[in-house]
């Protein structure tokens, strides 16, 4: 079934962020430099701020126009589910003589508090209006084409659901990183790409373009999961019996620093998030005939 429901390619990107604003100033500048032609697509970028003290708020807030800002109403203790948090859309317009320096394609979203990663990726997407999602984590940079080269895949694939391609490490200084790329694998079926997962030979990270339709059949982030949310979302895409496409492209720059989120996920952390994603879908993993067996 084609998803684009008669209506043009739109990819949305998601960025939640917490106290990074000079990072993420480059990642969306990275995003809002992408060259789409030949194409004829569209994109927006959904940043949302989850209770950064640094002047991420204002900075936006000053540069938006208000019906691009929309502040979340909640009891600030991460109970509520997203569906369930109430949405607020600024009036006053706070830009200089009505002009900033940020594009019409970005919707700013403002949380009072910190807000855990699933939390904060489902509430940028419930703001979204793309049939696709990209995840741009708040530190990361774009390639000048990854928009471009995700949506020509979708649309040679049309029935396709879920995208993934390589990526490459650099410092904190945007510096390469040598020995630390990331590449694809290509597998023949979910079954094989599972397996190769629950022996801790392959994972998938922030590379990876993803269907609206398929992020709501398999219920979107778990907001139940700390770390390696993103991994258990793509794990379940799998179960319900997607494979993905592989495209053999770099989509984005993954920055090292001593701030990542993913800092100290050494090897015994990546066996305890894989023991716990499997626990949790461990029935359906088994009639599938995946077995956990972390490599030595």
């Amino acid at each position: 079934m084609n998803q684009l429901e008669g209506r043009k390619l739109k990819i949305s990107v998601v960025t939640p962020s917490h106290n990074r604003l000079e990072y993420l100033k480059v990642a969306v500048m990275s995003v809002q430099v992408n060259v789409l032609a030949p194409l004829d697509i569209e994109f927006e970028h959904i940043i949302h701020d989850c209770g950064s003290t640094d002047g991420t708020k204002d900075y936006f807030i000053n540069n938006l126009p208000p019906q691009r800002i929309f502040y979340i109403k909640d009891q600030g203790d991460n109970k509520e589910s997203t569906k369930d948090r109430q949405w607020i859309q600024a009036t006053e317009d706070l830009r200089k003589d009505g002009k900033g320096e940020l594009a019409d394609n970005i919707t700013f979203i403002r949380s009072e508090h910190k807000v855990p990663p699933s939390q904060a990726r489902n509430i940028c997407i419930q703001k979204s209006t793309g049939q696709f999602i990209c995840v741009l984590d708040d530190d990361d940079v774009f390639l000048q084409r990854t928009i471009h080269n995700f949506a020509y895949a979708i649309l040679q694939n049309p029935t396709k659901k879920f995208y993934i391609s390589d990526f490459l490490r650099v410092n904190e200084h945007l510096q390469y990183m040598t020995k630390e790329d990331y590449y694809g694998w290509v597998f023949s079926s979910p079954q094989e790409m599972l397996q190769a997962i629950f022996d801790s030979c392959h994972f998938i990270q922030g590379n990876v373009c993803f269907s609206r339709k398929l992020y709501e059949e398999v219920g979107g982030y778990d907001e139940s999961v700390g770390m390696a949310e993103d991994l258990d979302l793509y794990v379940r895409f799998l179960i319900h019996g997607h494979l993905n496409v592989y495209l053999p492209m770099i989509s984005h720059l993954h920055r090292m620093h001593t701030a990542n989120f993913s800092i100290g996920c050494d090897r015994d952390k990546h066996y305890s998030d894989l023991t716990e994603i499997y626990k949790r879908n461990e029935d359906k993993l088994k009639v599938m005939g995946i077995q956990l067996r972390l490599s030595k």
